[in-house]
C-alpha cells in the first residue's frame, strides 16, 4: 500500500532545507525526507486493531514536518521511517487477540498518544496513573519503538496510508449521528477541550486567542460549548479566518493583526502605550487579558501574547514554539504564568465528571451542541493528490483553506 513517510536522513534533510530557500517545491520533490513509499499492510498484534482510513486530517505539524520546521529536540522520542498522520476517522478492519469491546466494522477515531498502556508497561508511570497520558514518562521504551504519538512511530503506521494500527485503549467509537466531516476533527477539538478545562476562565474575565487556525477556532468552540461566558477576543492576520471566529466559533471581537493594531488592543483594555528605546514594538501598561491561548507558536505571536497578558495573568502555549528568542522581561516583571498545553487526556468537565477529552468531544457532537464540519473546506484523494493537498495547506490564505483532509476510497 502507498504511505507518506518521513525518513530521518540527514543529507536529504540538509539538501532539501537548502533548496527550500529557493522554492517550496523542493519539499515535495523526489529528494526530500518525506516521500510516498510502497509498504506492506501492518499485521495486528495482541490487544491491537487495524484501522482502515476514511479521512485523514492534515495538521499544521504535518505541514511543518514537510517544510522541515519541526524542532529536532524531540527526535529521540520518534522512530523512523514513520508514516505521518494522526487526525483520523476510519473503520476497524481487523482485531487482534484480547480485544473484546471493539468490533470489525466499527467507525472510530483515535487518541494518538502512545503511553504506558499501549507499550505494555506495568506498572504504568505516575502521570499515566493520574490520567495525564500526554505526560507519559515512557515514550522511549516498552514494546514499541520510541514515539509520543501515532504518526511518529515506525511500528504503528499513521493515517496517511490506507491502514494503520491502534491499541485498543486508543480507540473511541463514533456515534452514528456524527458525520465523518466532524469525526475527522475530533482530535484537534480535544486539544481545545484540554486547554480550556485546565485553564477555564471566570465569567468576568477576558480571553485572547492568538491565531484563528483550526486549533484557535477549536479553543473558541470549546470555550463556548463548555459554558464559558468570558469575553473572547480573536487575533489573526486573516480577515477571513477572523470572520469565522465570530460567525462560526463564537468569539466576541476580532482584531486583525496589521500595522497599528496595538492601538486597538490598548483601547480594549484601557491600557497605556509606550515605545521603549531600541524596540520595534510598543509596551502596554495598566491592562491586558486574563488568559491568552497562544495557538500559533511563532516568535511574533508569542512576543505579542506576553505583551498583551495582564500582570498576574496566564499565557497558555498550545502552538509548538520550537527554538525562538523571546524577551522574558514581562514574565519576570508581571509575574506571568506561562504554561504548556499538549494533546489531551482525562479531564474534569464543568459538571465535575471525569472523562477523557475524546469522550467529552464525542458527547458534545452527538448532542448537537457543536458542529465544526464547516472547517473541512478541502478534500484531496490519497495518494493521487497528496502534493496538491500540501501545496494548498502551505498556502492556506491564497486558497481559503481552513482544514484540508485526505479522502480514501470507501
Amino acid at each position: 500500500m502507498k504511505a507518506l513517510r518521513f525518513h530521518a536522513n540527514v543529507p536529504r534533510y540538509l539538501t532539501t532545507k537548502l533548496l527550500g530557500r529557493i522554492t517550496k517545491r523542493a519539499y515535495l520533490s523526489f529528494f526530500p525526507p518525506t516521500r510516498l513509499d510502497d509498504i506492506p499492510e501492518p499485521e495486528v498484534q495482541d490487544g491491537w486493531v487495524k484501522i482502515k482510513t476514511t479521512y485523514a486530517g492534515i495538521c499544521g505539524s504535518d505541514v511543518n514536518t514537510i517544510l522541515l520546521q519541526e524542532s529536532p529536540l524531540l527526535e529521540p522520542l520518534c522512530s523512523f521511517p514513520a508514516v505521518l498522520g494522526h487526525e483520523n476517522v476510519g473503520i476497524v478492519a481487523e482485531i487482534g487477540p484480547n480485544v473484546h469491546e471493539i468490533n470489525v466494522g466499527d467507525r472510530v477515531v483515535l487518541d494518538p498518544i502512545l503511553s504506558c498502556q499501549t507499550r505494555g508497561i506495568e506498572p504504568i508511570c505516575q502521570n499515566c496513573e493520574n490520567g495525564d497520558t500526554m505526560r507519559c514518562d515512557n515514550f522511549d521504551t516498552g514494546d514499541l519503538n520510541p514515539a509520543f504519538d501515532t504518526g511518529w512511530c515506525h511500528d504503528t503506521g499513521g493515517a496517511f496510508s490506507r491502514y494503520y494500527l491502534a491499541h485498543k485503549t486508543q480507540v473511541y467509537k463514533v456515534p452514528d449521528i456524527v458525520p465523518d466531516d466532524n469525526a475527522v476533527l475530533v482530535e484537534p477539538f480535544t486539544i481545545g477541550i484540554h486547554a480550556v478545562l485546565r485553564h477555564f476562565p471566570k465569567p468576568d474575565e477576558t480571553v485572547i486567542i492568538m491565531g484563528t487556525g483550526v486549533i484557535g477556532l477549536m479553543v473558541i468552540i470549546a470555550l463556548r460549548a463548555l459554558g464559558s461566558k468570558a469575553k473572547i477576543i480573536a487575533l489573526d492576520k486573516s480577515e477571513y479566518q477572523g470572520r469565522l471566529a465570530i460567525e462560526k466559533a463564537g468569539a466576541d471581537i476580532f482584531i486583525q493583526v496589521r500595522k497599528g493594531y496595538y492601538q486597538e488592543i490598548a483601547e480594549q483594555f484601557k491600557a497605556r502605550k509606550y515605545k521603549p528605546i531600541l524596540e520595534k514594538k510598543e509596551l502596554l501598561v495598566g491592562g491586558g487579558a486574563d488568559i491568552i491561548f497562544e495557538c500559533v507558536g511563532i516568535l511574533n505571536t508569542i512576543d505579542d501574547a506576553l505583551r498583551f497578558t495582564k500582570a498576574g495573568g496566564q499565557m497558555i502555549l498550545i502552538g509548538n514554539p520550537h527554538k525562538i528568542n523571546v524577551d522574558w522581561s514581562l514574565i519576570w516583571s508581571r509575574e506571568l504564568r506561562v504554561l504548556g498545553s499538549f494533546a489531551s487526556s482525562m479531564e474534569t468537565d464543568v459538571s465535575g465528571s471525569i472523562k477523557h477529552a475524546f469522550e467529552i468531544a464525542l458527547d458534545l457532537l452527538a448532542s448537537g451542541k457543536v458542529d465544526f464540519s464547516w472547517m473541512v473546506t478541502h478534500k484531496f484523494s490519497f495518494p493521487k493528490e497528496y502534493k496538491k493537498a500540501f501545496k494548498f495547506s502551505m498556502n492556506k490564505g491564497k486558497y481559503k483553506v481552513v482544514k484540508a483532509v485526505f479522502a480514501f476510497d470507501k
